[in-house]
């Protein structure tokens, strides 16, 4: 095991246990009411104060429950997020190079059409048209009252509409490569033999084609979790992402801007690192695990 591949389990587990400690504690209402209340008696305060290890936010909060609970809320988001695009993006993918023809041309080209429009502007669009009020009203009430909702900020919405608008700009590039590797597994000599012995296109995509991509997929679904962290905290920086009363990273930088004046820089640089050291841990998770493979390929090879 490389060295990159250990610190990158240690950093990714390190903000996996926050994110589910968060949760537990939460489930089990064993961090206090007040510790995300605002208090305006005490803003700003620095790290280290009386009771507030992190210091305080502009409203008061105390900054080490923020991050804490952030953690729940980003992680969340991210991991969700990555696990549908790349679930969705190598099963079209692999379906269109399985048909193939004109069905497969016209797919690849839709694709295409999408990913030459900047994933920032897609994002926004679809984070937009999702949050609009609007959109809750074309939901059927079945749905609405499975996710408790009455109203876009409440109940699951929120969180479903920001992995749906994240999801929806990250399966193309996994759409992409699933299709190519489906392609060249085609060629295979097994392959061409399981079609001549008169296997159907869902035996084959069960049992040759998605065996084949289950790996590389979680490989993606790692590398896009890096991504959505980053896309998330954005969308909650610009007031489209999970709402006021569910905190996240990108929520703290974007609450912690007023403070800035007074001075209170750490209230934006801690969840800057966090957000920072989680998408560095995936990086190097993914690098080092390459690493690894190539290390034993070369070593087979010898």
């Amino acid at each position: 095991m490389t060295s990159k591949l250990k610190l990158g389990q240690t950093l990714f587990l390190f903000l996996l246990t926050l994110a589910l400690t968060s949760y537990l504690a939460r489930q089990l209402q064993l961090m206090p009411p007040q510790a995300l209340m605002t208090d305006l008696i005490s803003p700003n305060l620095p790290p280290f104060s009386q009771g507030h290890l992190f210091g305080t936010d502009n409203l008061g909060r105390d900054l080490a429950s923020m991050l804490w609970t952030g953690a729940l809320g980003t992680m969340a988001v991210a991991l969700t997020a990555a696990l549908s695009a790349a679930f969705f993006g190598y099963l079209f993918g692999a379906v269109s190079a399985l048909i193939g023809g004109i069905i497969d041309n016209f797919l690849m080209r839709l694709v295409d059409a999408l990913l030459s429009i900047p994933s920032i502007i897609l994002l926004l669009t679809i984070s937009a048209l999702i949050t609009a009020p609007e959109f809750t009203k074309l939901l059927p009430d079945l749905l609405l009252r499975a996710l408790s909702v009455s109203s876009y900020s409440d109940g699951l919405l929120p969180f479903f509409s920001v992995v749906a608008a994240i999801a929806a700009t990250g399966w193309l590039e996994s759409a992409r490569v699933a299709r190519a590797l489906v392609l060249k597994l085609k060629e295979e000599d097994y392959f061409i033999a399981a079609q001549s012995l008169g296997a159907g296109s869902w035996h084959l995509l069960r049992q040759h084609i998605l065996p084949a991509l289950v790996g590389i997929a979680l490989l993606e679904a790692t590398l896009l979790t890096a991504d959505a962290i980053i896309m998330e905290s954005g969308l909650s920086f610009l007031g489209l992402g999970l709402g006021a009363s569910t905190p996240s990273w990108g929520s703290m930088l974007r609450d912690a801007q007023p403070g800035l004046l007074a001075g209170n820089f750490w209230a934006a640089l801690l969840p800057g690192l966090l957000i920072s050291t989680a998408v560095i841990a995936i990086h190097l998770l993914c690098e080092g695990y390459m690493d690894t493979v190539s290390h034993g390929i070369r070593t087979r090879a010898r």
